[in-house]
């Protein structure tokens, strides 16, 4: 009888072990081998003689910028690895997880009308961590589909931005996507987290009176202090002649443009401050 009881007691501490996995969902940047980073930063080449599916990759270890060896639209590049819990929400609603995509350019069937700002990006969290990643790629991710990467942004340099957050620092991220006044083509909050993602989510807030721009300092998951500037489309002229240094000064010497194609690498640019501007 004791042996049965005991068997019994630990199905079932088994069973509630393996519920407890199924629902967490362990948001982080990740980079090319799954491992979780604080940021990084990501440069796709523009199509060359290849495929224009290779990509220079940097983080806080790598001492720079290096050519991946995985290929953008891999299921095993820093792309699926990062976007894993978003995908996996796909299959099955993981609890207490949730997700915003944006973008002035987003994938069929949606269509960004013009007043919404000119941004991309997708925001993932759980109550523990989450991560912002900002990047330029029109119709990224494909709607809801595992196959994330489309095809018509191969020919072009694409860029992407992400770090790493504690829960506590999306309140603010709503409010800067608020500013921005992005574009939500698919989304799922739960009721429970800010309201000030859940309006975003919802197409549903924007500034209604002055100022028109917001600056805030972020502070990622291992604690770097990233500071993130917004603008509403009534701000009118470029958002930094307004800005206060040092930042717009970094701004001006740390400028990562990716409208265009590069005949050579970026270079790794650091200074005091460091500082990036993503489409």
């Amino acid at each position: 009888i004791c042996m049965a009881q005991f068997s019994t007691k630990t199905i079932l501490l088994l069973s509630v072990g393996l519920l407890f996995k199924a629902c967490y969902s362990d948001v982080r940047c990740r980079n090319d081998r799954g491992e979780a980073v604080d940021w990084y930063i990501v440069y796709k080449l523009p199509k060359m003689n290849d495929d224009g599916l290779s990509y220079l990759y940097m983080d806080e270890s790598t001492n720079g910028w290096h050519l991946s060896r995985e290929k953008i639209d891999s299921t095993t590049g820093f792309l699926a690895k990062t976007l894993k819990p978003l995908l996996d929400f796909y299959n099955r609603k993981t609890e207490g997880f949730g997700y915003i995509l944006y973008s002035d350019q987003p994938p069929p069937p949606y269509s960004a009308p013009s007043s919404f700002g000119h941004s991309k990006g997708v925001v993932m969290l759980d109550r523990n961590f989450g991560l912002w990643l900002s990047h330029s790629t029109p119709k990224f991710p494909t709607y809801q589909s595992a196959k994330f990467w489309p095809s018509s942004g191969n020919v072009n340099a694409q860029t992407f931005f992400c770090i790493t957050f504690p829960y506590k620092q999306f309140k603010e991220i709503g409010m800067q996507l608020k500013y921005i006044h992005a574009y939500s083509f698919d989304s799922a909050i739960p009721t429970t987290f800010y309201n000030e993602l859940q309006c975003v989510a919802q197409r549903s807030c924007y500034p209604k009176k002055e100022p028109w721009f917001r600056v805030t300092s972020l502070s990622s998951a291992d604690g770097s202090i990233f500071t993130s500037f917004a603008k509403y489309k009534r701000f009118g002229e470029g958002m930094f002649l307004h800005c206060p240094s040092p930042e717009k000064l970094a701004y001006l010497q740390n400028i990562i443009d990716t409208k265009y194609k590069f005949d050579n690498c970026l270079p790794s640019v650091f200074s005091t401050f460091q500082t990036f501007t993503l489409g």
